[in-house]
């Protein structure tokens, strides 16, 4: 803002020194642009002066007020609900739990029983040696199933995460010779009886 802006916005609200005023309104009367901009600068600072003194924040206050209090004071009524997943629910927990009892049966309850343990297969697990055994990796299952019943034994254990078999062969049966038979096969990579 230059010199003279500042003289007209004093000027506009009244507050220029009274020198300063009379060498400025002399200005105005030489300058007709320059007494239209002071016109409309006083007319601004009029209208500026006239606006309401309420900020426009606390009117959107009071109508929210008034709006709150027209509002009727009773909820409206709500449905009751309806429960009924919690019948079912407790229904489904005792099905399970009457499941649960009769497929584990009354032997459990005994004091005297104890739960046995079989493989699936039915047959029990070989008590005799053990070998373990490496194929290679493009053997198939049926390769397999030919070397284990090349000795008479059964898949004890395995395959490990490196692949690795156990087998448990019958009683009497000789170490070596199941050795010798197994290294016979192609696709058997080692075989270590410990």
């Amino acid at each position: 803002m230059n010199k003279i802006d500042e003289q007209l916005n004093l000027w506009a609200n009244g507050r220029l020194p009274e020198a300063e005023r009379q060498a400025l309104e002399k200005k105005m009367a030489e300058d007709p642009a320059l007494a239209r901009e002071a016109e409309f600068l006083k007319a601004l600072r009029q209208t500026v002066q006239n606006e309401p003194v309420t900020p426009p924040g606390e009117l959107g206050l009071a109508r929210l007020q008034k709006a709150m209090r027209e509002e009727p004071d009773e909820a409206p009524e709500m449905p009751p609900r309806k429960n009924f997943w919690k019948p079912v629910a407790i229904a489904a927990c005792l099905m399970v739990a009457v499941q649960a009892a009769l497929l584990l049966g009354p032997t459990l309850w005994k004091g005297d029983t104890a739960v046995d343990i079989s493989p699936a297969s039915g047959e029990g697990i070989p008590a005799g040696p053990r070998l373990q055994i490496a194929f290679a990796p493009e053997t198939t299952a049926a390769d397999i199933q030919a070397a284990v019943l090349s000795v008479n034994g059964s898949i004890v254990a395995g395959p490990s995460a490196l692949g690795v078999f156990r087998l448990g062969l019958p009683e009497g049966v000789s170490t070596e010779a199941a050795v010798e038979t197994l290294q016979a096969f192609e696709f058997v990579d080692e075989v270590i009886a410990p």
